[in-house]
């Protein structure tokens, strides 16, 4: 638990709040009207989803389950 903790509170804190505050305040100020906004947007969500990855399968591996990360929507 001690460990999941510290992989859970190193994702939120250090990865995933600072990319929601910062396009929180950005939407709030209609930045998704903008083409341009919006493409940054993406792309640093892409950034993050791959660094969320990393930590997905590391909690898998934690955990003893199966890393489900790469499986295919059909």
């Amino acid at each position: 638990c001690v460990e999941f903790t510290k992989i859970a509170v190193l994702i939120l804190n250090q990865k995933i709040r600072p990319f929601t505050a910062k396009w929180h305040r950005l939407s709030s100020q209609d930045a998704f009207s903008d083409p341009a906004k919006c493409e940054d947007f993406r792309k640093e969500l892409i950034e993050l989803q791959e660094v969320l990855k990393i930590y997905t399968r590391m909690l898998a591996d934690m955990a003893g389950v199966e890393d489900l990360t790469e499986l295919e929507n059909d």
